[in-house]
């Protein structure tokens, strides 16, 4: 990550606790003086909800959608290709890694309202593909596939038992979401080698914490690129 990057976290973070601290409607309510020991799905929970009411909401408050499409520079990705992205490794790392349920794409019919083509989750795009997905995307039925994967989400973490986060995915399993399912765009293969060994809560931390985080630190460096002060 950047340095600019960090810094765009870090002052999202610190604004985000400022509000808690001060009780402001929107950042949920004050953070009790004492709080009992919690585990690792409480923590996750803790931390994910800074995502959700700080960052996810700003954005799709403060950026103008005929922003949210360009690249402002030939190195960088569109915002709107990022929170694409972010979303569908979220819902499939949470929905299909994480419990062997349905995916929000599939269930929701996101599969035809976002006027994507396609159902893989980004990584290994080129430019020109970047470019033409974020001039097809429905920006408003993205906004809201993003709102209900983070009611998802919400809802398996709660179900989830900490002790379950130590168990791994079979392979075969891995082949079935990659290459069966189309989550790994073709020519992708590499991700099923990736992914093998890693345990639940690695995939937890990984697609529904730090992978947010680091595409929303992007997404900042773009908007800065626009001149939006977010």
């Amino acid at each position: 990550m950047s340095s600019v990057m960090a810094v765009s976290l870090g002052i999202g973070v610190a604004r985000f606790y400022q509000g808690r601290r001060a009780g402001v409607l929107g950042y949920g309510s004050p953070v009790p003086e004492k709080e009992s020991k919690m585990n690792a799905t409480e923590l996750f929970l803790q931390r994910y909800v800074i995502y959700c009411d700080y960052f996810f909401a700003n954005f799709w408050k403060n950026i103008p959608e005929e922003l949210m499409r360009p690249r402002p520079d030939p190195r960088v990705n569109s915002i709107a290709w990022n929170l694409w992205h972010i979303a569908r490794v979220e819902d499939a790392g949470l929905n299909r890694f994480i419990t062997d349920g349905v995916q929000v794409f599939d269930e929701g019919g996101f599969d035809q309202r976002l006027n994507i083509p396609f159902r893989h989750q980004g990584t290994g795009m080129n430019f020109a593909e970047v470019d033409e997905l974020s001039r097809r995307l429905n920006l408003p039925a993205l906004r809201e596939y993003g709102i209900q994967i983070q009611a998802r989400t919400k809802s398996i973490v709660k179900a989830l038992d900490p002790n379950d986060l130590d168990g791994t995915v079979e392979v075969a399993h891995l082949r079935k979401i990659l290459l069966d399912e189309g989550l790994a765009k073709p020519g992708e293969e590499g991700l099923v080698e990736n992914y093998t060994g890693w345990n639940k809560g690695r995939y937890l931390m990984s697609f529904g914490m730090t992978h947010l985080f680091q595409h929303a630190g992007e997404i900042g460096v773009i908007a800065s690129l626009l001149g939006l002060d977010i």
